[in-house]
Parts: structure tokens; sequence; C-alpha cells
């Protein structure tokens, strides 16, 4: 079997006429998102410098061994919305706006709440930042396009500037809409650092939980977007899922030729 995977590999390599880097299932450039993986799961991460963790299923003492062999490690924090396995899914479920389409564990937060943004900041922000955390990799931003009000933007933005108090770097996953209204305002520098946006060119079927090839409007939309991320002069990160080996050479390209990283998972679990 060992035989076979090094076989396969070189054939890989002389089909695409580059690095079997380029062409693999994997990242090209150090980069992954891993949060379905925790603490006994570390050799996972051992190609890659750059890695996305779920901070509550490690200990500091293990982040801390990551960073000893080189990798900057960012914690993932659902700032817009709440998974019902959480601790403290009981202390905030009164604060939910609607159930989250696709993600049955998973609902929409009123993050205009005072409440929630002083534990977002001051507990769950600041125990993260004592495990010795790089980063902040923030997700569902995107609660703003599902409730477009003034009260859901500014919570958004209190919740960053709260963050950014810690003088860490942070990545907004997806939140396309608020991310934009953020460059029209000239303010996104001052709250985010970068931007991850989840399927460019692959997509997403949730009722098979398979992949495929995203379509071509949206895959122009996105690349609209990203480069107006780019010319706000903020990093900008790729995730892909299961884009095969031609694909993940176009991607590839694409990447190079713009400046940015991309992980090609596996699975919508991030395992």
């Amino acid at each position: 079997m060992i035989f076979k995977k090094w076989l396969l590999g070189i054939i890989i390599a002389l089909a695409c006429l580059v690095p079997i880097v380029s062409c693999s299932s994997k990242s090209t450039q150090g980069y992954g998102v891993f949060l379905g993986i925790n603490g006994g799961q570390m050799a996972r991460l051992k190609d890659y410098n750059l890695i996305v963790i779920d901070p509550s299923e490690f200990e500091a003492e293990q982040i801390k061994e990551l960073q000893d062999e080189g990798k900057t490690v960012y914690g993932y924090i659902n700032i817009g919305a709440i998974e019902n396995y959480r601790p403290y899914y009981d202390r905030f479920k009164n604060l939910s706006l609607g159930l989250y389409e696709n993600w049955p564990d998973e609902e929409w937060l009123d993050v205009s709440s005072n409440q929630w943004q002083d534990f977002i900041v001051n507990e769950l922000g600041k125990d993260y930042v004592d495990k010795g955390l790089d980063g902040f990799f923030l997700d569902n931003a995107d609660v703003y396009y599902h409730y477009p009000t003034d009260d859901i933007f500014e919570g958004l933005c209190q919740i960053l500037s709260g963050l950014k108090a810690y003088k860490l770097p942070l990545i907004i996953n997806g939140g396309d809409v608020f991310v934009t209204k953020c460059i029209k305002q000239d303010t996104a520098s001052s709250l985010f650092d970068g931007v991850n946006q989840e399927a460019v060119f692959t997509s997403i079927d949730f009722e098979k939980r398979s992949s495929g090839i995203q379509a071509e409007k949206e895959r122009d939309y996105f690349q609209g977007y990203l480069e107006k991320v780019k010319q706000a002069d903020l990093a900008v990160y790729l995730l892909e899922y299961g884009a095969d080996p031609t694909l993940a050479r176009e991607i590839d390209e694409y990447c190079q030729k713009n400046g940015f990283r991309w992980y090609n998972a596996d699975d919508l679990e991030l395992k």
C-alpha cells in the first residue's frame, strides 16, 4: 500500500508538470483548517505551518508544542452563531435569532447583545489568549447577511474592536456582506487583518454531504469580492472542499498570482 501511494504521487506529479504539492488534495502553502480534531490528533498537523484549530479541544501545553515546531496557531471562535453542544449554550440560547440552515445543531445569535459581546471578548477570548494562540479565526459574521440591521452590524464591530485589544491578528471567515460594508466605510483594516472565504472554486451539497465544482456566477462573484479585499490590504485565504488535482492546480495558480493561501479539505468536518 505504501508503494502504491508513492507511485500514485509520481504519476500525478508528472501529469501536472508541477511539484506534487500543487496537485495534492491538501494545502499548497502550509495552510490548514482543522476544526474537527483535538489535541490527541496533533500528528494530523505535521505538514502545515499555519493552522486553525478549535482551542476548546487543545491544552495550552499542546498549543505551545505546535508553536515550538514552528507553527502559527489560530483559534476558532464562532462570533455570530452558537452551537448547542457548547458548554455555554444555555447561557445564551435566549439570544437565538433562528436556526442555521444546513447546520441543525447551530443557531444565529443576536450579536448586538452586550452580554454576548462581553462573553466573546472578556471570557472566551481571554481564555483563548491565555492559551497562547497567535491569532483568531472568527466565524459567522454572515449573521449580518441574514439579519442586516444596524444593531447587528455594530454588534459585530464591537466584538472585533474588543478582540483587537489583545493585539492578535483576526481573520474573518466568510461574512462578505459585512466585510464589504467595512471596506466601504474604510474601517476594515482597523477591525480585522484578513478574510478566509470558503467554496470559491468548489461547492457543497449539504444533503449528500459532498462537494462539487462551484457555479461560474458564484466563482466570479467571490473572485471579484476577494480582489476588493486584497485592494484593502487585507490577507486572503481560501478554504475549498475536495478539489481534484486538475482543479487544485487551477486554484494554486490563482492563489500564487494573487498572493493568497488556500487549503483543500477532505470533508466538511475539517478533520
